[in-house]
This record gives structure tokens, C-alpha cells and sequence, in this order.
């Protein structure tokens, strides 16, 4: 009787079913969370967009959904609220001492929190110029990135084996196609800026997970975040000082200042919005009776915050606080195959509502994206355990070869 216990009864004991399907239950609860927000997420982002920004030509007139507001005011609010929440966290769970105990950690968290606030201002340029289902689509390119940046920088201890590596090309070209045929559908609304700024932000995803996921996982997760959004909100208020110092430049700073501004010129923070001219302002009214061809009058109709611009505020809000929550006690493999399903339930909703036209091609598309995405994730999860198996038996071996054996 006692062996049997030792060695395992060949049926699960009441108490450890139980405890089983209460696993179960709550993967399941968290992946159909994980979902749902990894759905949620772009498509608030995308209804935010409540101005148009028009092109006019003597060819005719372009007409593109934009934001209203500045990103960077967006992400720098957000910024501002994860901070007050990891500090609320850490200092319930902890000591508000312990955020910059470890001199080694603040210095190691200062890029990291840098790379999640450009990651936030990519996100908002991604959906602004492109729309929530491209940026959920292209977003998993984060796998083929990895796979490519382990290899280059880690050598042949981070091989795939050429089957996997087909299934990369095969997600690759998947993506590729959903962005083509959205660019179709979508007509003057496209901006291929849109794509580019998503492939950017999986690119630094990427990035992290490579190189820096050890930095998540060996130190206090609460002191992880409160250090990534304490250097996140750093990071975008120099972002504003130095478009405030650099106003009248032409770069990326002189835009970020247009941004900031209102319809007189002056510095406002929640009244800024898109740097072109007002449709009704008199600049563009100018423009429009002094066009020839070969040039163009841009305009939007809208600037600052709206009641919409809120929509923004907490679905970057809430996609950083569930993802600190739930994807903290949801397993790596459901955690990727759930979110990459997000693309799914996003399409169907979009189609539904009129923001996008339904074709069984693209929809196939997205299916087909889905399903070798779980495949691959799940077929890497499956050699990763094996390969741990096979070096935790080879240790276990080399350990006890020597030991003295027992008399019978």
C-alpha cells in the first residue's frame, strides 16, 4: 500500500482531480480574458479615431479616419496612471523602499522602460494609420523576429529545426497577405505607416524577450513594473521637454511640438492634436484657393480630447494592468496562442459593425494565421520541455555514476 502511494495510484485521487479541473476552469477564464483583451485593446484605440484628416488635389478629395489628440499626451496620461498603480501595488504587497533597493535593477529596468513607452506611441501610430485588425495580424511577427534575432545573436544553441523555420516563412506570408488585402479593402483610408509602425513595435517586443525577459523574471514582478512605468513616464516627459527646447525644428521633435499646441499656437496639453491645419481655419481656406496641380491641401476637422479620446486612455490602461494580472498566472503557451486568437473575434466584430467588408478569402486568412501560430507556439513549448528533460536525466546521471552502489 505505501509503495503504491509512492509510486502513484494509476487513477487521480478525488482532491487531485478536483484541484485539475479548478486549473482548467481558470486557463480557460484567463485565455478567453486574454482574448477578449487582446481584442479589446486596438479596437478601442481604433473608435477613438473621431477626426478625418483630408487630402485635397485637383484630383479630388482623401478622406482618412485620424485621432483627434496627440499620442504623445495619450501614452504620458497612461504613463502617469501605471506608475500610481504599481506604487499603490508595490507599497500594499511591500515598502515603497524596496522600488530602488537594487541599484543594478534600476539601471537594467531605465531601457526597458524606454523601449515600452516608444512600444505605446508605435501602437497608437500604428492604429491611427493603419487599424486595430493589421496591428493584431502583423503583431505576431514578434515570433518570426525572435526566432531570427536568438539565431543571429545566440549562435546554433538557439537553432530551429528547418520545419519550424518553414512555418515562420509560412506565418511571414500569412501576415503579408491579411496587410495586402486590407490595404485593398480599406482604399484611400490605407497608410502603409500603419504597417511599418506595427512591424516596429513586434520588433521590440521581440527584442525584450530575447534579450531582457531574464530581467522579468528573476526580480520582484510589483518592483519589474513599477520600474518600467517610473521609467516609461521619464521617458515621454523628456520626450515633451525636448520638443518644447526644439519648437521651431522641422524633425520628429518640431512635430511633436505642432502636436502639443492648440488652434492659436499656444502650448496645450489636452487641446493639441494632429500638426496639420484645421478644415474651417483660414490657413487651409488659403490653400484651397491657391491649389495647382502637383499640390495638396491636408486638413482635419477636429482637435484635442474628446469624451472618445477616454477610450484610449483605458484600453492602454487596461491592457497593461491585465496583462500584469492575468497573463502573470496564465501559462506562456496559452498566453501567445490566446492573444494571437484575438485576430479572430476582431475581424467578425469589425465586419459586423461596417468597419471593414467581409471576404472568406481574408477571413481564411486569418484562421489559417491563427491555427500555425497555436501550432508552432505549442510544437517549441513541447521541444523546450523534452530538451530540459533530456538535460535535467544527462545531470542526474553524471551525479550519481559515481555514487557507491547499495549491496542487495
Amino acid at each position: 500500500m505505501g509503495a503504491e502511494a509512492k509510486t502513484g495510484d494509476p487513477e487521480m485521487s478525488p482532491t487531485r482531480k478536483k484541484k485539475s479541473r479548478k486549473y482548467m476552469l481558470v486557463q480557460a477564464f484567463l485565455c478567453v480574458l486574454c482574448t477578449v483583451v487582446g481584442a479589446f485593446y486596438p479596437t478601442l484605440l481604433d473608435w477613438s479615431k473621431t477626426a478625418m484628416e483630408r487630402e485635397v488635389t485637383l484630383e479630388g478629395t482623401k478622406e482618412a479616419r485620424s485621432y483627434p489628440f496627440s499620442p504623445v499626451s495619450v501614452v504620458l496620461v497612461n504613463d502617469a496612471l501605471q506608475l500610481s498603480l504599481a506604487l499603490l501595488a508595490v507599497s500594499l504587497k511591500l515598502k515603497l523602499s524596496a522600488i530602488f533597493s537594487d541599484k543594478a535593477l534600476v539601471l537594467k529596468m531605465l531601457p526597458l522602460g524606454l523601449i515600452y513607452a516608444v512600444g505605446e506611441l508605435l501602437t497608437l501610430r500604428s492604429v491611427q494609420k493603419g487599424s486595430g485588425p493589421v496591428y493584431v495580424v502583423i503583431a505576431n511577427m514578434k515570433l518570426v523576429v525572435a526566432a531570427v534575432m536568438s539565431r543571429l545573436f545566440f549562435g546554433k544553441s538557439r537553432s530551429l529545426p528547418v520545419l519550424h523555420w518553414m512555418e515562420l516563412v509560412f506565418i511571414s506570408m500569412l501576415a503579408a497577405f491579411y496587410t495586402l488585402a486590407e490595404a485593398g479593402n480599406m482604399g484611400s483610408q490605407w497608410r502603409w505607416e500603419g504597417a511599418w509602425a506595427a512591424l516596429a513595435k513586434s520588433s521590440l517586443v521581440a527584442f525584450s524577450s530575447v534579450f531582457c525577459e531574464h530581467t522579468y523574471k528573476s526580480n520582484s514582478f510589483l518592483v519589474v513594473l513599477a520600474l518600467q512605468a517610473f521609467w516609461g513616464l521619464v521617458t515621454m516627459l523628456l520626450l515633451v521637454s525636448g520638443a518644447w527646447l526644439g519648437a521651431n525644428s522641422s524633425g520628429f521633435l518640431g512635430r511633436v511640438a505642432l502636436e502639443l499646441r492648440d488652434e492659436e499656437g499656444s502650448w496645450a496639453f489636452f487641446q493639441g492634436g494632429p500638426a496639420e491645419l484645421l478644415c474651417d481655419s483660414p490657413e487651409h481656406l488659403s490653400c484651397l484657393k491657391q491649389l495647382a496641380a502637383g499640390v495638396s491641401c491636408v486638413c482635419v476637422t477636429s482637435r484635442g480630447w474628446d469624451s472618445y479620446t477616454l477610450l484610449a486612455v483605458f484600453a492602454d490602461l487596461s491592457n497593461a494592468v491585465s496583462s500584469a494580472l492575468v497573463f502573470r498566472r496564465l501559462s506562456a503557451v496559452a498566453k501567445y496562442v490566446c492573444r494571437a486568437s484575438s485576430a479572430v473575434p476582431m475581424y467578425i466584430f469589425y465586419c459586423a459593425v461596417g468597419r471593414a467588408v467581409w471576404d472568406i478569402k481574408v477571413f481564411s486568412i486569418v484562421l489559417l494565421l491563427c491555427a500555425q501560430i497555436g501550432a508552432f507556439t505549442m510544437q517549441r513549448h513541447k521541444a523546450e520541455s523534452e530538451k530540459e528533460d533530456k538535460e535535467w536525466a544527462e545531470e542526474y546521471a553524471m551525479m550519481t555514476k559515481d555514487l557507491p552502489k547499495k549491496s542487495a
